[in-house]
C-alpha cells in the first residue's frame, strides 16, 4: 500500500515503523505498526507491506485510493550501518522483508564498493511474493519450508549452508526464526534484528511492548517502539 504523506518527508531509515489507522471510521481501535517498506522523498510517499491477519488487515483491502487515514512516521530507531561494513547480509521472513528490502535500497548509492545478499524465506512462493521481489536487483536466496521455491526448509538453513563472509547481519521475522539465527551466527559478525512486536500506543508511553535485552551482564526490560524496534540480535533474549 502506497500512502500519500505530507512534505517535506523526514529522514527514514530501515528497521523503522509507522502507526496507522487502518479504519478511518474506527475511532475506538489502536493505530497497528507497519514497518515501512519504501520511501520517495520527491513524491511525499511511503510504502508499507502487510498481510491480511486480523479484522483491521482484511479491511484495509477494501480501502479506496483518495481514504484519508491518521499516520505517525517515523518511529523507533533504524538499522545502524557505517561505510567499513562492505559486505551485508539480509535474513528474513513474512512480513519481516519489508526492512530489509528497503534496506537494500538505502545501500544501493554506495554500489558497487558494497555486497549485498538477501536471504529470504516464507511458507510457500507466494510469501516471498514475487512481483514484490522483481523490483530489487540484488543477488537473492530463497527458501520456502514447502520446497515450491528455493532450498526446502527455513531461510536460518538457507543462510547457513552459505560459505560468504559477511561484516554485519540485519534480519526480520518471527522471533522463532530470529532466535533460530541467533544460534548461528558467526563469532565475529556484527548482527541486528528489527523485532516485531504488539503496540498499543507506539511511542513509548504504555511500557507494552517491552522485550528483555541483555547488555553488559544485565537484563532489562525496554521498549520496543521507543528504544527499538533494532537491537543488537545478540543482546536479545527470547521467550
Amino acid at each position: 500500500m502506497t500512502l500519500q504523506v505530507p512534505q517535506p518527508l523526514p529522514d527514514i531509515k530501515a528497521g523503522q515503523f509507522l502507526s496507522l489507522r487502518c479504519d478511518p471510521a474506527d475511532r475506538h481501535s489502536l493505530l497497528r505498526p507497519f514497518s515501512i517498506l519504501d520511501h520517495n522523498a520527491f513524491d511525499g510517499t511511503l510504502s508499507i507491506y502487510f498481510k491480511a491477519l486480523g479484522r483491521l488487515s482484511e479491511f484495509m483491502f477494501s480501502l479506496k485510493p483518495g481514504t484519508e487515514l491518521d499516520c505517525l512516521y517515523p518511529l523507533g530507531v533504524g538499522f545502524p550501518w557505517q561505510e567499513d561494513l562492505r559486505r551485508v547480509a539480509l535474513v528474513g521472513g513474512g512480513v519481516g522483508l519489508a526492512p530489509l528490502l528497503y534496506m537494500s535500497r538505502q545501500l544501493e548509492p554506495y554500489s558497487p564498493n558494497i555486497h549485498v545478499v538477501a536471504f529470504l524465506g516464507g511458507a510457500s512462493a507466494a510469501d516471498l511474493v514475487p512481483e514484490l521481489l522483481a523490483d530489487y536487483e540484488l543477488p537473492m536466496e530463497l527458501a520456502t519450508i514447502d520446497g515450491s521455491t528455493g532450498l526446502k526448509g527455513t531461510v536460518v538453513e538457507l543462510f547457513a549452508r552459505s560459505e560468504e563472509y559477511f561484516d554485519v547481519i540485519y534480519t526480520c521475522g518471527p522471533n522463532a526464526m530470529m532466535a533460530a539465527l541467533q544460534q548461528c551466527l558467526p563469532h565475529d559478525t556484527k548482527a541486528y534484528a528489527s523485532l516485531e512486536e504488539y503496540m498499543a500506543c507506539s511511542v513509548g508511553a504504555c511500557y507494552g511492548c517491552t522485550t528483555v535485552i541483555k547488555a553488559n551482564g544485565e537484563e532489562r526490560n525496554l521498549r520496543v517502539c521507543r528504544e527499538g524496534p533494532v537491537f543488537d540480535l545478540r543482546s536479545v533474549v527470547f521467550a
